[in-house]
């Protein structure tokens, strides 16, 4: 579709389907459909928001439509029965979950935990219509199997880097990172030694015995729900 007709096309919407319209642009199965999919892609897409920390999908559960992120990010975890949980990935807009599209599609449980990150607003596709427009659209086939695959490769490597990499080492790349986002001076990451816990899929206590020989070293300075930086060279010896 070209731009004027796009542009022509997005005019008639009303607000709520302007807002659909505009998170489905994201994804590239809505963009290369024709009009007629896109029409009947619109017409099954509902509005869906969710408050920061809400859950959105349990394992075990079957998932009953596929979200597709608009604003905020959507975090897939798996917890075990310490109610120790560990981050897999997050779900920006114009991503999607492959838990959530695996599930929807062979309509089966889920095996991952999702919930929002931040206030989420997002559309919601009906899982049963979604796999209905697969057998109709080679778009949206072709986009299933790329973001599953895609996916499939960073949880390999979250895998090897938990089961293969020191936690110290993964710590002060993950610190590293965080301080390069900070505006502050000196950096400051906002973060509590839980979320790192889950960040990095080891134990809160293996967390906070780290960050206190970082700060007994001179690297950080610890308050609470703050870690400050103060030697960033230290933080890069330690991964050496």
């Amino acid at each position: 579709m070209d731009a004027l007709v796009r542009d022509h096309y997005a005019e008639t919407l009303d607000k709520e389907q302007q807002f659909l319209h505009e998170v489905l642009e994201n994804y590239s199965f809505y963009q290369n459909s024709d009009a007629s999919q896109r029409l009947e892609i619109l017409g099954a897409a509902n509005p869906v928001t969710a408050d920061d920390g809400q859950s959105l999908l349990e394992s075990g559960y079957t998932c009953r439509d596929i979200l597709l992120v608009g604003d905020g990010r959507l975090r897939v975890y798996i917890a075990g029965e310490s109610g120790r949980e560990v981050t897999l990935y997050y779900v920006h807009r114009g991503e999607s979950c492959p838990v959530n599209l695996g599930a929807s599609m062979m309509n089966i449980g889920a095996f991952a935990n999702a919930s929002a990150c931040g206030n989420l607003r997002g559309v919601a596709i009906p899982a049963e219509h979604f796999r209905r427009l697969s057998q109709t659209n080679p778009e949206l086939r072709e986009y299933l199997c790329t973001a599953t695959v895609l996916r499939f490769g960073e949880v390999i490597a979250l895998i090897r880097e938990i089961t293969t990499r020191r936690v110290d080492h993964r710590l002060a790349e993950y610190l590293l990172r965080k301080f390069s986002d900070s505006r502050e001076s000196p950096p400051v990451a906002e973060v509590t030694q839980g979320t790192i816990a889950m960040e990095l899929g080891t134990a809160r206590e293996v967390v906070s015995r780290r960050l206190h020989e970082l700060e007994s070293v001179g690297a950080v300075g610890l308050r609470r729900g703050r870690i400050i930086l103060k030697d960033r060279l230290a933080l890069h010896r330690i991964i050496g």
